[in-house]
């Protein structure tokens, strides 16, 4: 891969950013895995053009290609357990009283290996399109005594077209358990809903 070189950021944490991820680090068993999560957080937080594991790590002092990736695919924590804290985080400082709204997001894609990949209808495009489709679950509040909406993620998932759900090898190949199912969008919103309340 061709890149023009980067200068290199600080190998310690940002103060504030190691103060934001305080009640989080402790779901990462090892150390390694904490640090990389640090360094991953802070990459995504660059003015670098394009985020992958490769860019951050050439950008980051501290870190390493393997090391990103390690945390995003092998390493042993809970990805639903770090979300739950991030919404009840994000709740304690957020106004009461919102809406939970539900989107069906797409993102365009080309080639056919993204997981979820497939001709499908997009609201990017307003028409069918080679994308993945993602449901989405936001807070939305109006913040008191100002005109501004405030809005935060709390759950998303991965909608899997039945070109995906039929085709075990696909699913294999893809790294797709057997264990997730074939569910309609509306399906997945009602599970999201769920998991909102319950977080």
């Amino acid at each position: 891969m061709n890149m023009k070189a980067v200068p290199k950021a600080a190998p310690t944490p940002l103060p504030e950013l190691e103060t934001y991820l305080e009640p989080f680090i402790k779901l990462f068993r090892r150390s390694w895995s904490r640090q990389s999560c640090e360094r991953y957080i802070t990459g995504l937080l660059t003015d670098l053009p394009h985020k992958n594991c490769e860019t951050i790590a050439a950008a980051l002092a501290g870190t390493s290609t393997e090391r990103l990736q390690h945390l995003l695919t092998d390493a042993d924590w809970d990805a639903l357990a770090l979300h739950q804290l991030r919404v009840q985080h994000l709740l304690s400082f957020s106004p009461k009283d919102g809406l939970l709204a539900l989107d069906d997001t797409s993102l365009l894609k080309q080639g056919r290996e993204s997981v979820g990949v497939a001709r499908q209808y997009s609201g990017v495009k307003g028409k069918p399109a080679n994308c993945q489709a993602v449901v989405t679950a936001e807070y939305i509040v109006e913040e008191a005594h100002t005109t501004s909406i405030l809005h935060w993620p709390v759950c998303a998932q991965l909608y899997l077209p039945e070109s995906w759900t039929a085709d075990s090898k696909r699913r294999e190949r893809a790294h797709v358990p057997d264990e997730v199912p074939a569910q309609t969008k509306h399906e997945i919103a009602l599970q999201l809903i769920d998991q909102a309340l319950c977080w």
